[in-house]
């Protein structure tokens, strides 16, 4: 009988290099595995649009799971495939919302139990990056250029603790935004230094973005951080680090919507989604419901606890 066919696509400069070839192919002998191993984010999208049937995994960081959602956007979401992730980033804040553990045998278990959802999927769309896809968070303000200084020395350096030394260093000098937020097609006026458009909650290795997204429930979780002085934002870190609920703080907005939209007064607010940067120009968010078969945890509820 023949086995059906999984796809590995690995980035071995995410630390996917932990997940050694020969290996995986024993702990998953049921099936034969094609193995891609990427030198850039093109390898990853392309690897992932030409699959259309079969399990997908991914041997990376959350920057390669993005990469690799995106090139399945491009082919419609093919029904046939199934999301795997094997987590080997610094930050890895897909696989804290779907529970799959760090360490790579642990993780490789959560493969063979097959326990699979369906998830929704975020599209957001600009003048300067056009159409892009992401499943987990996109930020702005000052949790945009935190991803920007958050670079790979910084990670090698400090680790999970590279986001906290990155904010500490860009909030000094960071200047509140106005903007004009569209939910639903509802205009509102904000000043922000930070917002969070979040489909799971998790963002720069741990920090709690969107800490009440539900990935199944149709809507995207919008948290922003208003006008607040340096002392209160240092105030708001400890709370955001330590996973307690900061929503409802003064200060603090927290909504839900499908279709958001995001304009600012130049320069503009720059926005990362998944940690790749998408620009500052006015940007459409929505949410694509229930069109990503994945691969999560035991321990995976849709709905977070608290």
């Amino acid at each position: 009988m023949q086995k059906p066919r999984a796809r590995v696509i690995c980035n071995p400069t995410s630390g996917g290099g932990a997940y050694d070839p020969d290996e995986i192919r024993d702990e998953l002998d049921e099936m034969e595995l094609d193995w891609i191993q990427t030198e850039g984010p093109e390898d990853a999208i392309g690897a992932a649009e030409e699959w259309s049937e079969g399990l997908l995994l991914v041997a990376g960081g959350d920057g390669t799971v993005n990469d690799v959602v995106n090139g399945l956007g491009r082919a419609g979401f093919p029904e046939g495939v199934t999301l795997g992730i094997l987590p080997a980033g610094t930050g890895n804040d897909l696989a804290a919302t779907l529970c799959i553990p760090e360490a790579p045998e642990l993780a490789e278990d959560v493969i063979r139990q097959n326990r699979i959802r369906t998830l929704d999927v975020a599209r957001v769309r600009s003048e300067g990056v056009g159409e892009r896809f992401f499943i987990n968070v996109a930020t702005g303000g000052l949790g945009a250029e935190i991803s920007s200084v958050n670079d790979e020395e910084l990670k090698k350096r400090w680790g999970k603790l590279s986001y906290l030394r990155a904010s500490l260093e860009v909030a000094r000098n960071f200047e509140v935004r106005e903007l004009t937020l569209y939910l639903d097609g509802e205009g509102h006026q904000v000043e922000a230094v930070n917002i969070a458009v979040g489909n799971c909650r998790y963002t720069g290795g741990g920090w709690p973005a969107t800490p009440k997204a539900n990935p199944e429930d149709g809507f995207l979780d919008v948290v922003v951080i208003e006008t607040l002085g340096a002392g209160e934002l240092f105030n708001l870190a400890p709370a955001v680090l330590a996973e307690s609920s900061y929503l409802d703080k003064e200060g603090v907005l927290f909504v839900r919507a499908k279709e958001i939209r995001i304009e600012t007064q130049p320069p503009g607010l720059e926005f990362t989604a998944d940690g790749e940067v998408i620009g500052n120009e006015p940007a459409q968010f929505s949410v694509l419901p229930r069109v990503l078969k994945v691969i999560v945890g035991p321990d995976y509820v849709p709905e977070p606890p608290g």
